[in-house]
């Protein structure tokens, strides 16, 4: 292998999984029940006591990477291993976590020599997880760190991310709507459907009166603009009942496609709150494009 891979946990990824596979990771971390954790989840059980805790009234709070982990993080990769580190990170659309990694990785380059690529996901959970994917295939097929870091900035503006929080009230709750708005909407049964745009920023695209609707309609997105050639895709679930459903539409209209469920983890899923889905997957058009 020409480069080590490493990512930060918002990836969505399990943690022994990553450890199976080779990749380093740094933790963030949430706060709830008034304690902070890092994000070390290793199985489905503990996603699920997670959102038990947000649909019992819990909402936690996240903390991003700061500078400081990523001095230590890098620190001790370099110590570790030789060669380069191609590290991919939380869209910079989503918080300033990228922006420390790139200050330390240029600190270590200038002192050391030592070169350690930062690829910005311009996105998060599963989508994340997509481009972590890509990356270890290029590690495994051989391929250098800058090839790597060439196909995979390019990768990001293919990689599509539409999802549905399922309650507008726990987004009231996180100051993320206005009161007003979660209350009418709650009472209209209206649920909006986001994506990230090419700056890596969550932006409202539709409405629509039911969970039902909204499912079709990412399913229509996802029939409409995933990509020609068979790729990998994702449902994103927040321990969501919609999940199982939307997998069997997404494989109705693309069953050439390898689609999974994964499950949304403790740093995206205090923002989304419980019972959120969506899917990610591979198009042929930019995020510009559509």
């Amino acid at each position: 292998m020409k480069f080590t891979l490493s990512t930060d946990t918002v990836c969505d990824i399990y943690r022994s999984e990553l450890r199976e596979r080779g990749i380093e990771y740094v933790s963030t971390y949430y706060t709830i029940d008034g304690c902070e954790h890092k994000d070390e989840f290793t199985r489905d059980e503990q996603i699920k006591e997670f959102y038990a805790k947000i649909r019992g009234g819990e909402m936690p709070t996240t903390s991003q990477v700061t500078q400081n982990d990523y001095e230590e993080f890098f620190g001790e990769m370099i110590k570790k291993y030789d060669g380069d580190i191609v590290h991919i990170t939380i869209s910079s659309g989503l918080t300033t976590s990228p922006l420390f990694a790139r200050q330390v990785a240029a600190d270590i380059l200038e002192k050391t020599g030592r070169h350690i690529y930062i690829v910005d996901s311009l996105a998060a959970t599963i989508a994340t997880r997509l481009v972590v994917d890509e990356a270890q295939r290029l590690r495994d097929e051989d391929a250098s760190a800058e090839e790597a870091v060439a196909f995979l900035e390019d990768f990001v503006n293919h990689n599509h991310t539409w999802f549905m929080p399922f309650d507008l009230m726990h987004l009231k709750r996180g100051g993320r709507v206005s009161g007003p708005s979660a209350y009418i909407g709650t009472a209209l049964n209206i649920k909006p459907i986001l994506r990230f745009d090419p700056t890596g920023a969550l932006v409202v695209m539709q409405k629509k009166i039911g969970a039902s609707k909204g499912v079709a309609e990412m399913i229509n997105i996802f029939k409409r603009d995933s990509a020609a050639k068979p790729h990998k895709a994702y449902i994103a679930s927040a321990d969501s009942d919609l999940a199982e459903g939307m997998l069997k539409k997404a494989k109705a209209v693309r069953p050439d496609c390898d689609i999974e469920i994964a499950m949304i983890g403790p740093v995206i899923g205090a923002h989304t709150g419980a019972n959120a889905v969506g899917i990610t997957f591979i198009s042929d058009k930019l995020r510009s494009e559509v």
